[in-house]
This record gives structure tokens, C-alpha cells and sequence, in this order.
């Protein structure tokens, strides 16, 4: 009897922390400027003012590959918004009901999101983008003051030989970047590398051993998302 009430316990008790979960996000819909319906979760900070995090997935993904990390961010205070990119997940619909096929340049998946969190009256924002999502996390930034930080996991130079970076990434000198790869990772080394001597002491470096490619690096180096944490307190607070 004893051990029945204990396991009756236990289940009560994982219910409530899978309650609380749930309650700290909310799924949310975004309309692009060319009427795509992307998929979302926010996690709302509770304070007024927070700064805002947008992730984006890296090909063949979706949201979920950031659920670990945008928890650890929100439960420190930040509003944080991962998106399905265009093709992906849940973001495979535009508002009229056509069929939507993934895209290797998602600008206007990026600028409905960070448009949406600054309509939540988020005055800085910052950026994690994965693979070809760091890509356009890096092209869109170049181009947007308002993007404060950046952190991109396993970057590359010129993915699908339709994103290059070594420009855009030369315009983001005075702000905030971490960029982080594997040794393994050849083209996302030398990536980071070349970041390195255009950005100087403007970017924060991890290079890892075997850690794999863009999200996978969480499971493979359980600190990332520690490095990820600090970098973002100590340059887009």
C-alpha cells in the first residue's frame, strides 16, 4: 500500500512539473510578408522590457531541436520565440492554403519573427541560428540594426552556395557574436575561423571535439547551452 501512495505521489507530481512546463510557452502563428504561416513557441518572460531571443533551426529540423535551451533562456528571463521555418514542421501552409516547400533563404521567416517581437515591445534582440539558419540569422543582421547578438552553431561560408556570410559578417563588427563548431565540422571550422579575423574581439569562439553539426552539438556538449546563456547576460542584457 505504501508504495502504491508513493507512485501515486510521483505521477502527481510529474504532472505538475509537465503543467508548469506547458504553462511557460504558448504556440503561436506568424504570417510573412508573402503569406506564409510559420509555426512558433514563445516563451514569455514575465517581466516587461525582457530581452528577446529568436531561434532558427538548421535544415532538415524544425522548433523542437531548441526546446531544451529556449526553457533554460526563458527560466532566466528571456522572452524567447523558436519558428519552423518555411517547409518545415508546422510551416508548411500559406494563409491562402498552398503547399510550401522548404527554402534555403528564409529572410522573411526572420523578419516576420523578430517583427512579432518587437511588436511584444522587445527593444533587444538577438539571434541563435543553426546551419544555414545562422546563415540567415548572419544576412539578416547585416542588414538590421536592431539585432544586438548573435550566436551561430556551426556556421558556414557560403551554404548551398546560396548564403554567403563573409560580407554580411563583415558589417557586424561593433556587435555581439558566438559562434561555435566541431573540429570534425571542416567547413563550419573554417567558418568560424574567418569570423574570427574579420569580427577580432567582437565574436566569442567554442570549438568542440566531436560534437557534431549545428543542434546536435547540445547532446554531444551538454556546456553549450551554459556558454550560450552567459555570452547572451553578459552582451544583450
Amino acid at each position: 500500500m505504501k508504495s502504491l501512495r508513493m507512485l501515486y505521489i510521483y505521477a502527481v507530481i510529474g504532472l505538475l512539473f509537465a503543467a508548469s512546463a506547458a504553462a511557460q510557452s504558448e504556440s503561436v502563428s506568424i504570417v510573412t510578408a508573402d503569406g506564409v504561416v510559420l509555426s512558433g513557441t514563445l516563451y514569455k518572460a514575465s517581466a516587461s522590457g525582457a530581452p528577446a531571443v529568436i531561434c532558427l533551426h538548421q535544415w532538415r529540423s524544425d522548433r523542437s531541436s531548441y526546446s531544451a535551451l529556449a526553457a533554460e533562456l526563458h527560466k532566466a528571463g528571456y522572452n524567447v520565440l523558436t519558428i519552423d521555418a518555411r517547409g518545415y514542421g508546422g510551416s508548411t501552409k500559406t494563409e491562402a492554403g498552398k503547399r510550401v516547400r522548404p527554402d534555403r533563404d528564409i529572410q522573411q521567416d526572420v523578419a516576420a519573427a523578430v517583427k512579432y517581437m518587437k511588436d511584444m515591445g522587445g527593444s533587444k534582440i538577438g539571434l541563435i541560428g543553426a546551419s544555414y539558419g545562422s546563415s540567415n540569422a548572419v544576412i539578416f543582421a547585416s542588414k538590421a540594426s536592431e539585432i544586438s547578438s548573435l550566436v551561430l552553431l556551426s556556421p558556414g561560408l557560403n551554404y548551398f552556395n546560396q548564403l554567403p556570410t563573409e560580407g554580411p559578417v563583415a558589417k557586424l563588427k561593433g556587435r555581439a557574436v558566438f559562434a561555435a563548431a566541431s573540429k570534425e565540422d571542416v567547413r563550419s571550422l573554417e567558418a568560424v575561423n574567418r569570423y574570427k579575423e574579420i569580427l577580432g574581439a567582437d565574436i566569442d569562439v567554442k570549438i568542440y571535439d566531436a560534437a557534431g553539426h549545428g543542434t546536435d552539438m547540445f547532446d554531444a556538449e551538454p556546456g553549450l547551452k551554459d556558454a550560450i546563456k552567459s555570452f547572451l547576460d553578459a552582451r544583450l542584457r
